[in-house]
């Protein structure tokens, strides 16, 4: 693996805007559209106000970064308000996910976790440094890397769920 950890993480609109793909390249919408998701969308999903919102929008750093169809793509960490961390990285043929949170994630994740989940191999984690690649979620419940499926909605789906049956659980009761 061609581990390319940044010397300190850099805030995402920051990374974006000095990593411009050249203007000729076919995946240049790609680039921005994963931005823009990472950006936008994802703080909407843990936010449960404006301050919550803009702060978790601005906590988003670029830890990292690989190539994929000649764009080079961020490796993104964000910080969920009860302490979970989610490191993840899209190269327009799958997500890799790896959480890291404070209690043990259950079950109810239906179909994106499985207890008979294999390990993701480091080879595939492009761009994670080496300490982030986690086990399955079936060898440890509170540190995991999972794929997913290409395309944001499935990577929106499985943030949603756990948003609610992780995250803000305890607020909902």
């Amino acid at each position: 693996m061609d581990e390319r950890r940044m010397a300190s993480p850099m805030p995402l609109q920051e990374w974006a805007n000095a990593n411009k793909p050249a203007e000729g390249l076919i995946y240049r919408k790609g680039y921005w559209s994963q931005i823009t998701f990472i950006r936008d969308d994802v703080p909407e999903i843990f936010a449960r106000s404006d301050e919550e919102y803009k702060k978790l929008q601005e906590g988003i750093q670029v830890i990292s970064w690989h190539t994929s169809k000649s764009v080079r793509l961020p490796v993104f960490r964000i910080e969920l308000p009860d302490g979970t961390v989610l490191v993840m990285r899209y190269n327009f043929h799958n997500w890799i996910v790896s959480a890291s949170s404070p209690r043990d994630i259950d079950d109810m994740l239906m179909g994106f976790l499985s207890p008979e989940d294999e390990a993701i191999h480091r080879v595939y984690c492009e761009g994670f440094p080496q300490d982030l690649v986690y086990e399955s979620y079936g060898q440890n419940k509170r540190q995991f890397t999972i794929e997913l499926d290409s395309g944001y909605y499935c990577l929106y789906t499985f943030l949603f769920l756990f948003d609610q049956l992780i995250v803000h659980k305890d607020k909902s009761e």
